[in-house]
């Protein structure tokens, strides 16, 4: 497999965070990972950045002409779809283009992954969990519970008619500060279930982006998440009308739904780990499984 690292720098880049070396390691750190033999054939640089000594550096705009199969984008936080938007302009096939981030999740294999992107997936999260998958994945967020959380009970109340209700208006109620993240946030009341978006600071922002994405649900492919402690409320969620969904539980379970994870994990921090389930810090399940075909296989 041909690959070419695309090193994204950031628009305010000082010196030490250009550094060519700090950027590529993670990049490193990922081609360490797909199956098979890999041949690096450059570098691209968003921005040619000259106090960097970076080998094999190839002008972006020729990279249309270059023979590769995989090209890893790594940097700062990196949002791919603005370096999707620059490549489609050079004339460069966007489907090669993967981060860093996504090829460390565990499980990753480009084919994977492509059909991911073709899949369209909707998440439907009762915490931040969608939020971090498209994040890690660099794919559209196509579901507008990115950003917030909301409670077990208001969320198995949602989810049975999410569709009804996803098509009433938000309702804003207060705003709240977090200590945590030092901001005040924004509360809304949807059709008598209540929604903490402590992702925005401002209402007006949580509803303009609330309204832009829950048009862009593909109600064909949703995937359902959320965390529990209790029995009771897992038996109420594996009922549920949809085909994939997981609620990730501190106990054992032969319920298809269930997704138990050792209250070891993360200090017994429920949330925590089953938010390490989506970022990798948590290593249970095939986590390309779980989103393409809802899927509770174990890793071991």
């Amino acid at each position: 497999m041909n690959v070419v690292i695309w090193v994204q720098y950031d628009t305010v880049a000082t010196q030490a965070k250009a550094k060519g070396q700090s950027l590529l390691k993670p990049a490193f750190a990922a081609l360490d990972k797909p199956k098979g033999s890999l041949n690096l054939v450059g570098v691209v640089e968003s921005v040619p950045m000259p106090i960097n000594k970076i080998p094999n550096v190839i002008d972006k705009k020729e990279l249309a002409s270059v023979d590769c199969d995989l090209v890893l984008v790594t940097g700062h936080d990196v949002d791919l779809n603005s370096v999707l938007v620059e490549a489609k302009a050079l004339g460069v096939d966007t489907d090669k283009f993967v981060l860093d981030r996504t090829v460390l999740m565990p499980g990753f294999t480009l084919e994977k992954y492509k059909e991911l992107k073709r899949a369209n997936l909707s998440i439907l999260s009762m915490g931040w969990w969608a939020g971090i998958a498209y994040h890690k994945l660099g794919l559209p967020e196509l579901s507008p519970t990115v950003g917030m959380y909301t409670s077990e009970e208001n969320f198995i109340n949602f989810l049975p008619e999410a569709r009804w209700h996803i098509k009433k208006d938000l309702h804003f109620e207060r705003t709240e500060y977090n200590y945590d993240l030092g901001i005040n946030y924004p509360i809304f009341w949807l059709d008598g279930t209540q929604w903490f978006m402590n992702g925005y600071t401002s209402d007006a922002e949580a509803l303009e982006l609330w309204n832009e994405r829950k048009d862009k649900i593909n109600w064909s492919n949703v995937l359902v998440t959320m965390h529990t402690s209790s029995p009771a409320v897992l038996e109420r969620f594996d009922c549920l009308p949809y085909a994939k969904k997981a609620c990730f539980v501190p106990f054992e379970t032969e319920l298809e739904s269930g997704f138990y994870i050792n209250p070891a994990y993360c200090g017994g921090n429920l949330l925590h780990a089953a938010e390490g389930i989506i970022t990798g810090e948590v290593v249970a399940y095939d986590v390309w499984d779980l989103l393409l075909y809802g899927k509770k296989t174990p890793i071991k």
